[in-house]
């Protein structure tokens, strides 16, 4: 199957331009191609990928090592104790079940996951609730909410690059942001991820084939990288004012952020099937990782609508973003069959 792509381009305004025709990927020469292929599988030093340590999945990533002291105050979201560097306004109280039976994407098909997965937390979870198991513990936790109709008092200056990717309707229309995040900005997510208070999620919907670990940081980031946290939000609001407007249908809403990890060095591919986020207005993805330091792991999006259009591919580089409205368009990544991949997402939950 075709696929429509972008490709990365330096002396191009926006990093990225549109390919002819018939100059695809090997498979795609019949097809347009609007996109970059990553470089051989390597780590940045030249190290092929079959020799790094599983044991340090941030020798690719560049992460730091676990002996850091960590510069922030230590916490937890644990029954609504004050969170330095939080004010309450910015907190929501959240009743929330101990074990996370929620779901934050649909599949577009029925699949069942690998196991021992969120559904096998789930059926366990469900018998307990039938009689004879032990109850679900409840905790109540802070959530992070952000007051539309304040923050869009404010003029929502636009990333000093970008390149929106049209369609026929707009909810399909999507923007690629190059170098949003600096080398600076992606050790400061990497730190912010050894936060005591980061804690894997297992929050996906029973029927969503997937595989990654997924780990929620949007209070540590909040509380402790404020400056990035508030960049990355005005970008996100700027997409959604300039192609959809549909934040101001919502008086606030609630940034869930995720740090995301593909690893396929057990061989084991890493991946995530078709999907849209549920109740996400608008998403955006970051990637972390450098292209040389993976294989695979391309952002996928379904057709744009046009006669003949095909699905099409975003190979993002490292700091590299796109937003798009995640409750909406269908989206899914081509499998990751070397390396770690690793981004970082937020969604902006409209309940």
């Amino acid at each position: 199957q075709g696929f429509a792509m972008l490709q990365h381009h330096a002396h191009h305004p926006t990093g990225y331009r549109a390919l002819p025709p018939g100059t695809g990927a090997p498979g795609q020469a019949n097809h347009t191609v609007d996109a970059w292929a990553p470089s051989p599988p390597v780590c940045s030093s030249g190290t092929p990928l079959a020799a790094l340590s599983p044991l340090n999945p941030f020798r690719l990533t560049g992460g730091l090592t676990q002996g850091h002291a960590p510069p922030w105050p230590d916490w937890r979201n644990i029954g609504l104790q004050p969170i330095p560097g939080i004010d309450e306004e910015s907190l929501s109280d959240d009743s929330s079940s101990s074990s996370s039976s929620g779901s934050s994407s649909s599949s577009s098909s029925s699949a069942a996951l690998p196991p021992g997965g969120p559904s096998a937390a789930a059926a366990a979870g469900a018998a307990g609730a039938r009689g004879g198991g032990r109850q679900t513990q409840r905790v109540k936790k802070w959530r992070l909410k952000w007051n539309v109709s304040e923050h869009l008092k404010v003029a929502l200056r636009p990333p000093f690059s970008h390149m929106v990717c049209k369609a026929l309707r707009r909810r399909r229309t999507f923007v690629v942001v190059p170098g949003l995040l600096s080398e600076a900005n992606i050790q400061e997510v990497h730190a912010l991820w050894r936060h005591p208070s980061v804690e894997e999620i297992r929050d996906r919907k029973s029927s969503l084939k997937y595989r990654h670990v997924a780990y929620r940081m949007e209070l540590p980031l909040r509380a402790h990288g404020r400056g990035l946290y508030e960049r990355l939000m005005v970008t996100v609001a700027w997409a959604d004012a300039a192609l959809w407007r549909k934040l101001p249908d919502s008086k606030v809403v609630y940034p869930e952020v995720e740090y995301i990890v593909y690893d396929a060095r057990t061989g084991s591919p890493g991946g995530i099937e078709p999907h849209v986020d549920n109740h996400s207005a608008v998403t955006m993805v970051a990637m972390l990782s450098d292209p040389r330091e993976f294989a695979g792991g391309v952002s996928c999006f379904e057709p744009s609508g046009e006669p003949n259009s095909l699905p099409r591919m975003v190979a993002l580089r490292r700091g590299d973003a796109v937003i798009f409205r995640g409750e909406k368009l269908l989206h899914w990544i081509t499998p990751v069959t070397g390396g770690i991949r690793a981004i970082l997402q937020i969604e902006l939950s409209r309940i």
